[in-house]
């Protein structure tokens, strides 16, 4: 753990609860000025400031979801069109936009800010999203795909690493909670794609000869009603919703004066009588250095003090864990299930959308009660991860043996229910335990690797054995091990800040 943790660890800061200036004793080391701000925030308290905040986080994860969702919907139509040798590998470009991006906008925001790229990120997925609609080949499909991507990782690690540095402590469970978004947006994508589908796409069958691009419209108007969607999220993030920039990092900088001025600034929108004076900041010298050796000694804080390094190593296990094991698993078990004769239905696209909402809403539950259970002394975020990831194998070796449509519902939802609310621990738990200084790159390199380590999936859906029952309890090991792992992670919030 960083020096700036270690001192939050061994003494209490002292409370600016009417905005005086703190006293410090020989007997204990200063506070620092992140330990200030969050003192600053304590006393400003919840209010209309964070809750904006955390409505245009949450347009961060419908696009991210809508993303994901999107690419399994146009996969098999325009493929129809354009006939690629290997269409099943269309979600590999996008897994690798994702980690590139994640990764970039994680380093630009601790180097430039984060109000700036937070803002474009959304904006660039609406622009490339909707450019793709235009694709005349294959080839250009990818390349609009993997842009889209690249603006959407940026746009979830910031997301996170915004309202997290925004919030009192006690309400950190707002992380886990917004996860249940991504429900949302996979039910809305897909009740657009519904209509589009059935009325604007070839036919099941068709081919490059038969499948013209005026006949195959449908995935065409699905990009680009989502592009208009992040347009208008985009839109009202920077202009009706608004934030400031993060104090935290402006005090990380040594920009006082821009530091009070935001923190003010966020007392004003919640209507506090809370004001801060620059002289209640420690003269604080910025980082001059902005090359490669500066991003290089970024990474290397990350890992700074045992514990921290310890957090760090656990975190990008369970990422990996998760990128290998979820999208291999959803993508592997419809093959499986089909090749030992499952009868899942009739295949119509009523069949198809009507699971696809059901098993979307019940998968926005998980989320929630997990925003409950985070804070459950017994538990905490820790534990809640470890449960959630047991429910997982469970669901997921009961999944071979479906036989009916019924138990293929029943099942779906209980997966979905289980994985969100796994999902939303662990991308809540990340920027709560990042220093300040580097929690943006922090959560970039962590949402990264599970990007990177998702990229195996559509390899495996594309030359796996689909008679094999190998991959599927492979995933369920390795939703065994993501428990296993977050048991090893060596502090929960509360530890470092003092209470939930």
């Amino acid at each position: 753990m960083d020096t700036e943790k270690k001192s939050e660890l061994t003494h209490d800061a002292p409370s600016l609860l009417e905005g005086e200036i703190s006293h410090q004793t020989t007997a204990s080391p200063p506070s620092t000025n992140e330990s200030l701000i969050q003192d600053a925030i304590e006393a400003i308290g919840m209010g209309r400031y964070q809750w904006q905040l955390m409505a245009s986080c949450g347009f961060g994860f419908i696009a991210d979801q809508m993303l994901l969702v999107s690419i399994s919907l146009v996969m098999p139509q325009a493929s129809k069109e354009f006939a690629p040798r290997y269409a099943t590998l269309l979600p590999a470009t996008q897994y690798a936009g994702l980690g590139v991006g994640a990764i970039a906008f994680g380093f630009l925001a601790d180097l430039a800010g984060r109000r700036l790229t937070w803002q474009i990120s959304i904006f660039g997925v609406s622009i490339f999203t909707a450019a793709g609609a235009a694709s005349p080949t294959w080839a250009a499909l990818n390349v609009f795909v993997v842009l889209a991507a690249f603006f959407g990782g940026g746009n979830l690690a910031i997301d996170l690493t915004v309202l997290a540095e925004c919030l009192p402590r006690r309400w950190g469970f707002l992380l886990s909670s917004l996860a249940c978004l991504w429900g949302l947006g996979s039910a809305v994508t897909g009740l657009i794609a519904w209509p589009l589908v059935a009325n604007f796409c070839c036919p099941q069958g068709a081919t490059s000869v038969t499948c013209s691009k005026v006949d195959n419209m449908g995935w065409r108007y699905l990009y680009i009603i989502i592009g208009v969607l992040c347009l208008v999220m985009s839109i009202l993030r920077s202009f009706a919703l608004g934030m400031t920039e993060s104090p935290k990092w402006l005090a990380s900088q040594g920009k006082r004066d821009e530091t009070v001025t935001s923190v003010n600034t966020i007392s004003r929108v919640n209507k506090s009588t809370y004001t801060m004076s620059s002289f209640q900041l420690h003269t604080q010298q910025a980082e001059s250095s902005k090359h490669l050796k500066s991003v290089l000694s970024m990474v290397a804080n990350l890992f700074h003090g045992n514990q921290q390094a310890r957090s760090m190593i656990c975190l990008i296990m369970i990422w990996l864990l998760v990128g290998i094991a979820y999208p291999v698993y959803t993508v592997f078990l419809t093959y499986y299930l089909e090749a030992h004769g499952a009868q899942l239905g009739d295949g119509s696209l009523y069949q198809t959308y009507r699971d696809w909402s059901v098993s979307s809403a019940v998968g926005m539950v998980g989320p929630i009660l997990s925003a409950y259970l985070v804070q459950v002394p017994l538990l905490g975020r820790r534990h809640t991860i470890t449960l959630m990831a047991c429910g997982c194998p469970i669901c997921a070796g009961a999944f071979t043996t479906v036989k009916n449509e019924a138990q293929n519902l029943a099942l779906s939802c209980m997966i979905n229910f289980f994985l969100n609310a796994m999902y939303g621990v662990i991308y809540g738990y990340t920027p709560e335990i990042m220093p300040d200084k580097y929690r943006a790159i922090g959560c970039g390199l962590t949402l990264a690797c599970g990007r990177v380590a998702s990229l195996s999936a559509p390899f495996i859906a594309t030359w796996g054995n689909v008679y094999s029952s190998v991959p599927i309890f492979v995933c369920c090991g390795l939703f065994v091990a993501i428990g296993v792992v977050a048991l090893a992670l060596p502090f929960e919030p509360r530890d470092i800040d003092g209470s939930l």
